[in-house]
Protein backbone atom coordinates (compact mmCIF):
# COMPACT_ATOMS: atom_id res chain seq x y z
CA UNK A 1 0.00 0.00 0.00
CA UNK A 2 1.36 3.41 -0.88
CA UNK A 3 2.19 5.74 2.02
CA UNK A 4 -0.39 8.37 2.74
CA UNK A 5 0.66 11.93 1.97
CA UNK A 6 -0.74 14.61 4.27
CA UNK A 7 -0.85 18.12 2.88
CA UNK A 8 -0.36 20.83 5.49
CA UNK A 9 -1.63 24.40 5.11
CA UNK A 10 1.13 26.80 4.09
CA UNK A 11 1.14 28.61 7.47
CA UNK A 12 1.46 25.36 9.43
CA UNK A 13 4.18 24.06 7.14
CA UNK A 14 6.12 27.28 7.57
CA UNK A 15 5.80 27.01 11.36
CA UNK A 16 7.13 23.44 11.32
CA UNK A 17 10.07 24.52 9.16
CA UNK A 18 10.83 27.43 11.53
CA UNK A 19 10.82 25.11 14.54
CA UNK A 20 13.15 22.73 12.76
CA UNK A 21 15.80 25.31 11.91
CA UNK A 22 15.49 27.90 14.69
CA UNK A 23 18.06 27.82 17.54
CA UNK A 24 16.93 27.05 21.08
CA UNK A 25 15.97 30.00 23.26
CA UNK A 26 18.40 31.35 25.85
CA UNK A 27 16.31 29.83 28.62
CA UNK A 28 16.36 26.37 27.03
CA UNK A 29 20.05 26.30 26.12
CA UNK A 30 22.30 24.22 28.28
CA UNK A 31 24.76 26.36 30.27
CA UNK A 32 28.25 26.50 28.85
CA UNK A 33 30.54 23.99 30.54
CA UNK A 34 33.50 25.33 32.50
CA UNK A 35 35.85 23.66 30.03
CA UNK A 36 34.60 25.95 27.25
CA UNK A 37 34.16 29.11 29.31
CA UNK A 38 36.72 31.92 29.04
CA UNK A 39 39.11 32.08 32.01
CA UNK A 40 37.85 34.18 34.92
CA UNK A 41 39.16 37.72 34.61
CA UNK A 42 38.80 41.38 35.54
CA UNK A 43 39.07 43.61 32.46
CA UNK A 44 39.59 47.34 33.07
CA UNK A 45 37.19 49.20 30.75
CA UNK A 46 37.58 52.70 32.13
CA UNK A 47 40.52 54.43 33.80
CA UNK A 48 42.95 57.34 33.54
CA UNK A 49 46.09 55.23 33.10
CA UNK A 50 46.71 52.29 30.83
CA UNK A 51 48.23 50.83 27.68
CA UNK A 52 46.16 52.55 24.98
CA UNK A 53 47.27 49.91 22.47
CA UNK A 54 43.74 49.05 21.33
CA UNK A 55 42.45 52.57 20.75
CA UNK A 56 40.74 53.11 24.10
CA UNK A 57 40.28 56.57 25.62
CA UNK A 58 41.78 57.52 28.97
CA UNK A 59 39.40 59.34 31.31
CA UNK A 60 38.92 59.80 35.03
CA UNK A 61 36.59 57.14 36.39
CA UNK A 62 36.34 53.40 36.80
CA UNK A 63 34.56 50.47 35.22
CA UNK A 64 35.53 46.81 35.15
CA UNK A 65 34.11 43.85 33.30
CA UNK A 66 34.26 40.69 35.40
CA UNK A 67 33.82 37.26 33.83
CA UNK A 68 33.24 34.51 36.35
CA UNK A 69 31.80 31.01 36.05
CA UNK A 70 29.67 31.79 32.99
CA UNK A 71 28.46 35.18 34.29
CA UNK A 72 29.39 38.57 32.85
CA UNK A 73 29.33 41.34 35.44
CA UNK A 74 29.80 45.08 34.92
CA UNK A 75 31.18 46.76 38.04
CA UNK A 76 30.73 50.55 37.81
CA UNK A 77 30.42 52.46 34.55
CA UNK A 78 32.82 55.41 34.44
CA UNK A 79 32.26 59.15 33.98
CA UNK A 80 30.97 59.39 30.41
CA UNK A 81 28.67 57.03 28.54
CA UNK A 82 30.41 57.87 25.26
CA UNK A 83 33.80 56.80 26.62
CA UNK A 84 32.37 53.62 28.12
CA UNK A 85 30.73 52.72 24.80
CA UNK A 86 33.93 53.51 22.86
CA UNK A 87 36.19 51.53 25.17
CA UNK A 88 33.86 48.55 25.26
CA UNK A 89 33.81 48.45 21.45
CA UNK A 90 37.59 48.85 21.23
CA UNK A 91 38.05 45.91 23.61
CA UNK A 92 35.48 43.70 21.91
CA UNK A 93 33.02 43.81 24.79
CA UNK A 94 29.29 43.53 24.07
CA UNK A 95 27.55 45.27 26.97
CA UNK A 96 24.21 43.88 25.78
CA UNK A 97 25.43 40.51 27.08
CA UNK A 98 26.08 41.71 30.64
CA UNK A 99 24.13 39.55 33.11
CA UNK A 100 24.65 41.56 36.30
CA UNK A 101 25.62 45.19 36.94
CA UNK A 102 26.84 46.58 40.26
CA UNK A 103 27.24 50.24 41.22
CA UNK A 104 29.76 50.78 44.00
CA UNK A 105 28.54 54.27 44.98
CA UNK A 106 26.76 57.32 43.65
CA UNK A 107 29.72 59.43 42.49
CA UNK A 108 29.56 60.47 38.84
CA UNK A 109 32.90 58.91 37.88
CA UNK A 110 31.42 55.50 38.68
CA UNK A 111 27.72 55.89 37.87
CA UNK A 112 27.44 57.89 34.67
CA UNK A 113 27.49 55.06 32.14
CA UNK A 114 24.57 53.11 33.59
CA UNK A 115 21.93 55.03 31.65
CA UNK A 116 23.65 53.90 28.45
CA UNK A 117 23.90 50.33 29.73
CA UNK A 118 20.18 50.24 30.59
CA UNK A 119 19.24 51.61 27.18
CA UNK A 120 21.35 48.92 25.53
CA UNK A 121 20.47 46.14 27.97
CA UNK A 122 17.19 47.00 29.77
CA UNK A 123 16.78 43.53 31.29
CA UNK A 124 20.12 43.53 33.11
CA UNK A 125 19.88 42.95 36.86
CA UNK A 126 21.25 46.00 38.67
CA UNK A 127 22.48 46.05 42.27
CA UNK A 128 22.66 49.44 43.95
CA UNK A 129 23.81 50.75 47.34
CA UNK A 130 20.90 51.76 49.53
CA UNK A 131 21.55 55.48 49.10
CA UNK A 132 18.87 58.17 49.34
CA UNK A 133 20.89 60.16 46.83
CA UNK A 134 20.15 57.46 44.24
CA UNK A 135 16.49 57.14 45.17
CA UNK A 136 16.65 54.22 47.59
CA UNK A 137 13.51 53.75 49.70
CA UNK A 138 13.76 54.75 53.34
CA UNK A 139 11.64 55.11 56.45
CA UNK A 140 10.86 58.67 57.54
CA UNK A 141 9.63 59.46 61.04
CA UNK A 142 8.32 62.75 62.35
CA UNK A 143 6.69 63.87 65.58
CA UNK A 144 3.35 65.57 65.94
CA UNK A 145 3.75 69.09 67.31
CA UNK A 146 2.42 69.71 70.84
CA UNK A 147 -0.44 71.79 69.42
CA UNK A 148 -1.54 69.03 67.01
CA UNK A 149 -4.77 68.38 68.91
CA UNK A 150 -5.92 71.96 68.24
CA UNK A 151 -5.10 71.85 64.50
CA UNK A 152 -7.34 70.89 61.62
CA UNK A 153 -6.40 67.69 59.70
CA UNK A 154 -5.49 69.70 56.61
CA UNK A 155 -2.84 71.53 58.64
CA UNK A 156 -1.04 68.30 59.53
CA UNK A 157 1.07 65.98 57.42
CA UNK A 158 -1.11 63.11 56.15
CA UNK A 159 -4.04 64.59 58.03
CA UNK A 160 -2.40 63.74 61.34
CA UNK A 161 -2.95 60.01 60.78
CA UNK A 162 0.70 59.05 60.25
CA UNK A 163 3.89 59.66 62.22
CA UNK A 164 6.12 57.74 59.80
CA UNK A 165 6.07 56.82 56.12
CA UNK A 166 7.94 54.60 53.70
CA UNK A 167 9.43 57.20 51.39
CA UNK A 168 10.33 56.18 47.85
CA UNK A 169 11.29 58.36 44.91
CA UNK A 170 11.32 57.26 41.28
CA UNK A 171 14.98 58.28 40.88
CA UNK A 172 17.07 57.65 37.79
CA UNK A 173 16.73 53.88 38.08
CA UNK A 174 12.93 53.82 38.40
CA UNK A 175 12.46 51.60 35.34
CA UNK A 176 15.41 49.26 35.95
CA UNK A 177 15.44 45.76 37.42
CA UNK A 178 17.12 47.22 40.48
CA UNK A 179 17.81 45.80 43.91
CA UNK A 180 18.79 48.14 46.76
CA UNK A 181 21.31 46.19 48.81
CA UNK A 182 21.31 46.62 52.59
CA UNK A 183 23.04 43.37 53.62
CA UNK A 184 25.55 40.98 52.07
CA UNK A 185 23.75 39.13 49.31
CA UNK A 186 24.55 36.25 46.96
CA UNK A 187 23.37 37.43 43.55
CA UNK A 188 24.56 34.39 41.57
CA UNK A 189 26.33 31.19 42.62
CA UNK A 190 29.59 32.32 44.26
CA UNK A 191 28.91 36.01 43.49
CA UNK A 192 28.25 38.37 46.40
CA UNK A 193 27.68 42.10 46.90
CA UNK A 194 28.85 43.48 50.24
CA UNK A 195 27.58 46.83 51.58
CA UNK A 196 29.67 49.15 53.72
CA UNK A 197 29.28 52.73 54.87
CA UNK A 198 31.83 55.37 53.95
CA UNK A 199 33.82 56.50 56.95
CA UNK A 200 35.81 59.08 54.97
CA UNK A 201 33.18 60.70 52.75
CA UNK A 202 29.46 61.36 52.61
CA UNK A 203 26.94 64.05 53.56
CA UNK A 204 26.70 66.07 56.72
CA UNK A 205 24.02 67.66 58.88
CA UNK A 206 24.19 70.58 61.27
CA UNK A 207 20.47 70.75 61.82
CA UNK A 208 19.31 70.29 65.43
CA UNK A 209 20.27 68.29 67.40
CA UNK A 210 23.61 68.36 65.54
CA UNK A 211 24.10 72.12 65.47
CA UNK A 212 27.09 71.95 67.80
CA UNK A 213 28.67 68.79 66.40
CA UNK A 214 28.37 67.92 62.72
CA UNK A 215 26.84 64.55 61.93
CA UNK A 216 28.57 62.65 59.11
CA UNK A 217 26.18 60.60 57.01
CA UNK A 218 28.60 58.15 55.40
CA UNK A 219 28.13 57.34 51.73
CA UNK A 220 26.81 53.78 51.17
CA UNK A 221 29.09 51.56 49.07
CA UNK A 222 28.97 48.13 47.49
CA UNK A 223 31.90 45.83 46.78
CA UNK A 224 31.86 42.69 44.64
CA UNK A 225 33.17 39.40 46.05
CA UNK A 226 33.70 36.19 44.09
CA UNK A 227 34.38 32.86 45.76
CA UNK A 228 37.28 30.77 44.45
CA UNK A 229 39.17 27.77 45.75
CA UNK A 230 41.96 30.04 46.96
CA UNK A 231 39.73 32.62 48.65
CA UNK A 232 37.80 35.72 47.63
CA UNK A 233 38.37 37.94 44.65
CA UNK A 234 37.26 41.32 46.02
CA UNK A 235 36.58 44.27 43.70
CA UNK A 236 36.14 47.75 45.21
CA UNK A 237 35.14 51.01 43.56
CA UNK A 238 36.63 53.87 45.58
CA UNK A 239 36.91 52.40 49.08
CA UNK A 240 35.48 55.44 50.86
CA UNK A 241 34.73 52.96 53.64
CA UNK A 242 38.54 52.43 53.82
CA UNK A 243 39.92 49.52 51.87
CA UNK A 244 41.10 47.61 54.94
CA UNK A 245 37.61 47.91 56.46
CA UNK A 246 36.07 46.44 53.30
CA UNK A 247 38.51 43.51 53.44
CA UNK A 248 37.54 42.86 57.07
CA UNK A 249 33.82 43.05 56.25
CA UNK A 250 34.23 40.61 53.34
CA UNK A 251 36.22 38.13 55.42
CA UNK A 252 33.70 38.24 58.25
CA UNK A 253 30.64 38.04 55.99
CA UNK A 254 31.89 35.11 53.90
CA UNK A 255 34.21 33.37 56.39
CA UNK A 256 37.22 33.10 54.11
CA UNK A 257 40.41 34.91 53.16
CA UNK A 258 40.91 37.46 50.39
CA UNK A 259 43.04 36.05 47.58
CA UNK A 260 42.89 39.09 45.28
CA UNK A 261 41.96 42.71 46.03
CA UNK A 262 41.28 44.85 42.94
CA UNK A 263 39.92 48.27 42.02
CA UNK A 264 40.22 51.78 43.48
CA UNK A 265 41.76 51.93 46.96
CA UNK A 266 41.51 55.76 47.28
CA UNK A 267 45.04 56.27 48.55
CA UNK A 268 45.78 59.47 46.62
CA UNK A 269 45.60 61.70 49.73
CA UNK A 270 47.99 59.57 51.80
CA UNK A 271 51.72 59.87 52.38
CA UNK A 272 54.20 57.17 51.45
CA UNK A 273 54.59 56.19 55.09
CA UNK A 274 50.83 55.82 55.50
CA UNK A 275 50.54 53.69 52.35
CA UNK A 276 53.42 51.48 53.46
CA UNK A 277 51.70 50.90 56.80
CA UNK A 278 48.48 50.03 54.99
CA UNK A 279 50.30 47.63 52.64
CA UNK A 280 51.72 45.85 55.69
CA UNK A 281 48.27 45.61 57.24
CA UNK A 282 46.68 44.24 54.07
CA UNK A 283 49.33 41.61 53.43
CA UNK A 284 50.57 40.64 56.89
CA UNK A 285 47.66 41.32 59.22
CA UNK A 286 44.71 40.65 56.89
CA UNK A 287 46.31 38.00 54.68
CA UNK A 288 45.58 39.54 51.27
CA UNK A 289 47.76 37.60 48.81
CA UNK A 290 47.37 39.60 45.60
CA UNK A 291 46.51 43.20 44.73
CA UNK A 292 45.50 44.81 41.43
CA UNK A 293 45.04 48.52 42.22
CA UNK A 294 43.45 50.96 39.77
CA UNK A 295 41.68 54.33 39.49
CA UNK A 296 42.00 56.45 42.66
CA UNK A 297 44.72 54.33 44.28
CA UNK A 298 47.33 56.84 43.07
CA UNK A 299 50.64 56.43 41.26
CA UNK A 300 52.78 56.64 44.41
CA UNK A 301 50.61 54.11 46.25
CA UNK A 302 50.69 51.72 43.30
CA UNK A 303 54.48 51.73 43.30
CA UNK A 304 54.61 51.09 47.03
CA UNK A 305 52.12 48.23 46.73
CA UNK A 306 54.07 46.82 43.78
CA UNK A 307 57.28 46.76 45.83
CA UNK A 308 55.58 45.38 48.93
CA UNK A 309 53.56 42.60 47.25
CA UNK A 310 56.18 41.64 44.65
CA UNK A 311 54.81 38.79 42.51
CA UNK A 312 51.47 39.29 44.21
CA UNK A 313 51.06 42.63 42.41
CA UNK A 314 49.16 42.80 39.11
CA UNK A 315 49.15 45.80 36.80
CA UNK A 316 45.51 46.81 36.30
CA UNK A 317 45.35 49.87 34.05
CA UNK A 318 42.92 50.44 31.19
CA UNK A 319 42.84 47.50 28.72
CA UNK A 320 44.58 45.17 31.18
CA UNK A 321 43.03 41.93 32.33
CA UNK A 322 43.76 40.38 35.69
CA UNK A 323 43.26 36.62 35.60
CA UNK A 324 42.37 34.42 38.53
CA UNK A 325 41.61 30.73 39.00
CA UNK A 326 38.11 29.56 39.80
CA UNK A 327 38.94 26.27 41.52
CA UNK A 328 35.89 26.10 43.70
Amino acid sequence: MEPRIVKLPVAVAASVLWLAISPPSAASRKPESRATQPPPRILNLYDSFGHGKKGTTLDWGYSALVEYDGKTILFDSGSQAEVLAHNAKALGVDLAKVDIAVLSHRHADHASGFDYLLKLNPSVKLYLPSDRGLGAPERWRFERPPEAAQLRPEELYWGGKETSINYKSSGRFWNAHADWVTATKEVAPGVFVIPTTGAMMGDFSKYPPHQDQTELIGIPELSLALKTGKGLVLVVGCAHSRVERIVIEAKEALSTNVELLAGGFHLLPYSGEQVTALAHRLKVDLGVRRVAPAHCTGVQAMQILKKFFGEGYSYAGLESEVLFALER
